[in-house]
């Protein structure tokens, strides 16, 4: 197995014999991809992926050889094929029984940035445990029979050739509030736009990472594993290589499962913008009403205008701590417990700091809380006293403002801002309009900052025309689309703007739920859809409308807005899987790749 393509230096030693010219439809002329769709798959041992991985490699050695990875080349510049190669990685789980007579299900787990190849390998060892006493079960069992399970690390991340951006520019630290709209703050955010334009572009990689080009990538995967049609699983980011896969080769596509919607039909752009409304809209119309409703448990009152209120005001110092440890503010069943303890330990060290207590005075105070009446919230809220705490005295320090670093961005984040400004050109709008949208989302609600006024696409040298397709291109793409109520990174607006302009689509739609990444829910009317349509049953109706899951602490979803036809929750007696508290662990794992 290749592995010195994983690094850049490989990418610039070797060149591809030439092979033709441009992509052409004639049937006689020579296919400059052949030498790359001719190549061999060699498959051998996954460890040196996995080395420093416990989790994985104990699934790993659980499923033996029937895991295996292997590198392909790839052309850096598909316009370019007799130029340089770069080196992609793939891992295959394959299926039970007559692997070679499975088609291949390819995973992508969103970022842009994320790395698929353990989540597929999560994805199977969840659905194999699939309990046969169970619909649903059954279901997931027959789903991981079905396929072999691909994951991989896109250009530039994992074990795939990477990319970074580096410099020696000096990075200090920013107020990402309502109140850093100081000139000062204000150089200091343009200037980190401005250090990741100008070193990323010094990568001769970087005109290369683009949605497009993974497109292209996961078509000779596809080829090269010997299937007709693309099947595929992407979430977040994911949706939009998904769509953007579908425009390109509109006849290759199969079963195709684009779980939490970014909104294809506008500018990547836009996408920074949404998320921040997701976290608004998620903040306002599901935690603020969820928090007030458990007065008893959090403390916090009863009244979500009056929380709302007493977090706008909370001080400068503690407003950019709560927003340096609450995790973007997503509403993940998972991750509430530590959205609450954020707020409560915000709003406690606030009301004890303007009382003139000293930060030390402040942690005695929090020690010395009688505990929540549930030992969960209990927990995150210590923990996340605790971060907070740190962080108010780290601002304390007496360098803080002038303590600095050189400028670095490591692959995943590297890929990320590549991939947003080579895909499409910046929107028309001056610094001055960015800056502008910053502040008025920073002031819409305590857990939004200022991000939008750092805007590196600004300056960015997009070097290659990349097209994306039009919504046009997609008119008869029978993809199913999966989407919740209050998802904060990919908001729903933007997901049913999409489905409108896809008249072949369906949706899976879940009311009153935020989860980011679904599968897999756990709940007949959403994962029966879904496993089916990955086995080939497309749904009888357009749209699927499904209840979702509570809170923790709620019995069931408030009924608010209910859509009249949304089915009810399903009666679940007893778990889908064979072992739960593996089985969780093993959701764990898929939320945290999704968690980009």
């Amino acid at each position: 197995m290749r592995t010195c393509g994983v690094l850049l230096s490989c990418v610039a030693a070797v060149l591809v014999a030439g092979c033709g010219g441009g992509g052409g439809g004639n049937d006689s002329a020579p296919d400059p991809l052949a030498e790359f769709k001719n190549q061999p798959v060699n498959w051998g041992s996954c460890n040196q992926y996995f080395s420093g991985d416990d989790r994985g490699s104990a699934l790993i050695a659980k499923l033996g050889d029937r895991v295996k990875c292997a590198d392909i080349m790839a052309p850096l510049d598909y316009s370019k094929p007799d130029g340089l190669k770069i080196t992609l990685s793939m891992l295959r789980v394959e299926a039970p029984e007559s692997a070679d007579t499975k088609p291949n299900l390819f995973f992508n787990p969103g970022g842009p940035g994320g790395d698929g190849q353990k989540y597929s390998l999560v994805f199977h060892s969840l659905l194999s445990q699939g309990n046969p006493e169970s619909a649903l079960g059954r279901k997931y069992r027959e789903v991981a029979d079905a396929y072999n399970f691909v994951g991989f690390s896109p250009r530039g991340v994992g074990a795939s050739t990477v990319a970074s951006c580096s410099g020696n520019e000096l990075m200090y630290e920013v107020d990402g509030t309502k109140h850093g709209d100081d000139a000062e703050n204000l150089r200091r955010l343009d200037d980190r736009a401005r250090y990741t334009a100008s070193n990323c572009a010094k990568n001769p990689l970087m005109p290369h990472i683009h949605t497009d080009a993974t497109a292209r990538d996961m078509d000779l995967m596809r080829h090269l594993l010997g299937d007709e049609k693309l099947h595929y699983h992407g979430t977040s980011y994911g949706t939009w290589l998904g769509l953007w896969y579908a425009g390109v080769f509109p006849d290759k596509v199969g079963p195709m499962i684009l779980d939490s919607n970014l909104n294809f039909s506008k500018s990547f752009h836009e996408a920074s913008v949404s998320y921040q409304m997701g976290q608004a809209q998620a903040y306002t119309g599901l935690m603020l009403p969820y928090i007030a409703r458990h007065h008893a448990v959090f403390g916090l009152g009863t009244d979500a205008d009056l929380i709302d209120q007493n977090l706008s005001n909370l001080r400068a110092d503690v407003s950019q701590a709560m927003l340096d440890i609450g995790q973007n503010f997503r509403v993940e069943v998972a991750v509430v417990p530590d959205y609450v303890g954020t707020i409560k330990a915000a709003l406690k060290a606030n009301e004890l700091l303007e009382q003139g207590l000293t930060l030390d005075q402040v942690e005695l105070e929090f020690d010395n809380e009688p505990p929540m009446s549930d030992s969960k919230f209990e927990q995150a809220y210590k923990k996340q006293a605790a971060q907070l705490i740190d962080r108010l005295r780290d601002y304390d320090s007496p360098d803080y403002d002038t303590r600095s670093e050189p400028f670095s961005l490591p692959p995943v984040a590297a890929v990320w801002q590549m991939v947003v400004c080579n895909d499409e050109p910046m929107l028309n709008y001056p610094l001055q309009y960015w800056v502008d949208k910053a502040f008025e989302m920073a002031r819409a609600a305590p857990v939004l900052d200022n991000r939008l006024a750092s805007q590196p696409c600004l300056y960015w040298q997009r070097k290659q025309d990349v097209q994306k397709p039009t919504m046009a291109d997609l008119h008869d793409s029978k993809v199913l689309m999966v989407q919740t109520q209050y998802d904060v990174p990919t908001p729903v607006q933007g997901a049913m703007q999409t489905f409108d302009l896809l008249p072949a689509a369906a949706m899976v739609y879940i009311w009153g739920e935020g989860t980011h990444g679904v599968m897999v829910h756990q709940t007949e009317c959403v994962d029966l859809t879904v496993m089916n349509f990955l086995l080939g049953s497309h749904p009888a109706q357009r749209k699927t409308i499904c209840e979702g899951n509570p809170l923790p602490l709620d019995e069931s979803v408030p009924s608010g807005d209910k859509p009249v036809s949304v089915a009810a929750k399903d009666h679940k007696p007893a778990s889908p899987f064979t072992d739960p508290a593996q089985a969780q662990e093993l959701l764990n794992q898929l939320r945290e790749a999704v968690a980009l």
